[in-house]
């Protein structure tokens, strides 16, 4: 009762201001009257701005970008106690770098894992940060398992994005073994916002590969349908080692922000799409060479070559087939451009013709990009797991 009592003293005016003056405050609504109350006047009070669409938490231009950073990172920071009303402990903004955040003290870490969460891995940091996106946050559920909260739509404007993680994460889907994509634990909502709550795996390229083999299985995991499972220091993730043991590494994709989805009956040679904020210079492909309106399907296997591409192409002096293969994914107006399917199963007769003198070797550079290939920069990071010693 003095909880009550104490919270009812603490909103009273701000009611009361409401109830007697003309002002215009922003509602924040949720299934909770109570919470409705609580909230609306939590923002009252913090003369914060809250979000009214999905484009409110992205930066608008590059000229402002700094601004909305630090604006949607306020949003964030409101929004701490109420992601944690819902089980889950937010990483807190790191007081010397903007763009990190530090994992909460309580609950630690969990030392082993599951399936879909990540594995843990030590760190040469005692406070092992996270490097912070916009429209995501770092977590730690009840149990000390690390997740990803995403805001990825409106309530009453259901986004392309929300609409591919429930395909995916549908009964049907998730028994398909090929269905190599994050898991989407629950969405939570927030007044006019639909969060996603998802295991936190990172990054799948950076870490090092220590021999052929391993590069090829990550490639092949990309043909068959990425991130990696397991949680990282941000300064730890380039060559970082021993992490691709094909008995405990899984790779999956995580961010659908540009996906789209089609009819079921959708005829994949004869779809056509307009979209022009695909970011093909980013992917690779020239954007005078894309003839509006194309095939998406024909675009989406040139964008996953020329990633590949970067990235293992740099074999080919170890497996001449990988030249003439790329060649024929990367052009999305190549009459000849194999299919997504056409292409995994090519890739795996590459993979079956080699022998254990080829996988076995190990891996000495890093990207191919026209021709050029570069070796990969920085120290090897090995850090052995004290826990099992």
């Amino acid at each position: 009762m003095v909880i009550v009592f104490l919270t009812v003293l603490a909103i009273l005016p701000v009611v009361i201001f409401m109830t007697t003056k003309r002002v215009r405050i922003r509602v924040i609504k949720l299934e909770s009257y109570w919470e409705t109350l609580i909230w609306t006047c939590h923002l009252w009070r913090s003369k914060l701005i809250f979000p009214n669409t999905l484009a409110d938490w992205y930066h608008k231009d590059l000229e402002n970008m700094d601004a909305d950073l630090i604006y949607v990172q306020s949003i964030w920071l409101f929004l701490l106690p109420f992601f944690a009303s819902r089980g889950y402990t937010m990483y807190q903004r790191d007081p010397d770098s903007f763009g990190d955040l530090n994992p909460p003290h309580s609950p630690p870490s969990t030392k082993t894992t599951m399936y879909p969460y990540a594995r843990q891995v030590p760190s040469r940091n005692l406070n092992p940060r996270k490097a912070w996106s916009i429209r995501i946050w770092a977590a730690r559920d009840s149990l000390g398992r690390d997740v990803i909260i995403k805001v990825v739509s409106e309530v009453e404007k259901e986004s392309n994005e929300l609409k591919v993680l429930k395909l995916l994460n549908s009964k049907k889907l998730r028994a398909d073994p090929a269905n190599h994509t994050i898991h989407a634990i629950e969405y939570i909502t927030f007044d006019r916002f639909i969060f996603v709550v998802m295991p936190r795996w990172d990054s799948s390229i950076l870490p090092e590969f220590d021999n052929v083999s391993e590069l090829l299985s990550y490639a092949k995991t990309v043909f068959e349908n990425i991130g990696m499972n397991v949680v990282l220091e941000s300064s730890e993730t380039i060559r970082r080692t021993g992490l691709r043991d094909p008995k405990e590494v899984q790779y999956a994709l995580f961010d659908f922000g540009g996906s789209m989805i089609f009819p079921d009956d959708t005829v994949i040679e004869e779809a056509r799409i307009s979209r022009r904020d695909l970011n093909f210079h980013l992917h690779g492909v020239p954007p005078n060479s894309v003839t509006y309106p194309y095939n998406p399907f024909r675009m989406d296997v040139a964008f996953m070559g020329t990633c590949l591409q970067t990235y293992v192409r740099h074999l080919e002096h170890k497996i001449p087939e990988l030249g003439p293969f790329f060649d024929l994914l990367v052009d999305a107006n190549d009459p000849n451009q194999l299919s997504a399917s056409q292409a995994f199963a090519r890739f795996t007769d590459i993979c079956n013709s080699l022998n254990s003198e080829v996988t076995n070797a190990p891996v000495e550079l890093f990207t191919w990009q026209h021709g050029v290939v570069r070796k990969r920069y920085g120290d090897i990071i090995t850090i052995p797991d004290l826990t099992n010693l």
